[in-house]
């Protein structure tokens, strides 16, 4: 029983140990994301990642090849769902900024019926001060986008 304890945190280590490594190690694509831009560099795929975690636990816990073909085949299970995860939520926030734009669009119409062509033109300039406002705040936070 204390074996199999030794053998599942020893298991559980190897492979976060294994993930810290691959983030420090991990290349990003390029463009806009929750950290700020980032090189032109891809990411590993799922297969490259279950392939480095499998690596260092044969080589950490010397793994026979059906326990590292088993372990492969798990983290790549892993890999893949959590790929597909995040490419969801990803697709999800671009529905949810593509939905809020409509809404704003729709409100701003809506508000340019009520108003008169004065009220207009200086509904106009506060959005301009705010945006302007928006823009000298972020470029004055750390790891924040600028531009």
């Amino acid at each position: 029983m204390k074996k199999l304890l030794i053998i599942t945190a020893l298991f559980v280590g190897v492979l976060t140990t294994g993930f810290a490594q691959d983030s420090t190690q991990r290349k990003r694509p390029a463009g806009p994301g929750p950290h700020g831009q980032h090189s032109a560099q891809q990411m590993k795929t799922p297969e490259e990642r279950a392939k480095m975690s499998a690596d260092a636990m044969e080589k950490r816990l010397n793994l026979s090849q059906e326990q590292k073909d088993k372990v492969y085949a798990l983290n790549l299970e892993r890999a893949q769902k959590m790929e597909k995860l995040h490419k969801s939520e990803m697709d999800q926030r671009k529905s949810q900024m593509e939905k809020r734009k409509e809404i704003m669009m729709e409100s701003e119409k809506k508000m340019n019926k009520i108003l008169n062509e004065e009220q207009q033109k200086a509904m106009e300039e506060m959005k301009q001060k705010s945006k302007e406002r928006m823009k000298q705040r972020s470029e004055h936070r750390p790891g924040m986008r600028k531009g």
